[in-house]
C-alpha cells in the first residue's frame, strides 16, 4: 500500500501537532481512476489520554479527503503487537509506516 500525498501531509501535520511515536497508514480507498477517496491512520502516542488526543487531531487538522484515526498508547501498541491476531498486529504487518521516532 503506497501512501497518497495527502496522507503523508496529514501525517506530518499530526507530528507537528502532537509529537507521536509512530503513524501508520492501514487502509486506503481509491476510485476507479486510482485517486484516493479516503484513508485510515493509526497514531501511537506516549499521551495516556487517547480520546482527547483523537479529538484534538480532528478539531485542529482539516483534510480535503475523508480520514479516520485509531489511537493507541505506546504501551497498548506494544502489548497488542505481542498477539499476532490483534488489530495492531495486522496494521504493523500490512500497513505502511508513515512516521516513527525509532526505526
Amino acid at each position: 500500500m503506497s501512501p497518497s500525498h495527502t496522507a503523508r501531509l496529514l501525517a506530518q501535520e499530526i507530528v507537528n501537532l502532537c509529537d507521536p511515536e509512530e503513524i501508520w497508514l492501514y487502509n486506503k480507498k481509491t476510485d476507479l481512476g486510482g485517486k484516493t477517496t479516503g484513508f485510515k491512520l493509526c497514531v501511537v502516542t506516549s499521551d495516556a489520554d487517547t480520546a482527547s488526543l483523537e479529538q484534538k487531531i480532528y478539531l485542529a487538522l482539516d483534510c480535503p479527503i475523508p480520514y479516520d484515526l485509531t489511537v493507541y498508547t505506546k504501551t497498548e501498541w506494544k502489548e497488542a503487537l505481542e498477539n499476532p491476531f490483534s488489530f495492531a498486529g495486522s496494521i504493523s504487518e500490512k500497513g505502511y509506516r508513515l512516521y516513527g521516532k525509532t526505526p
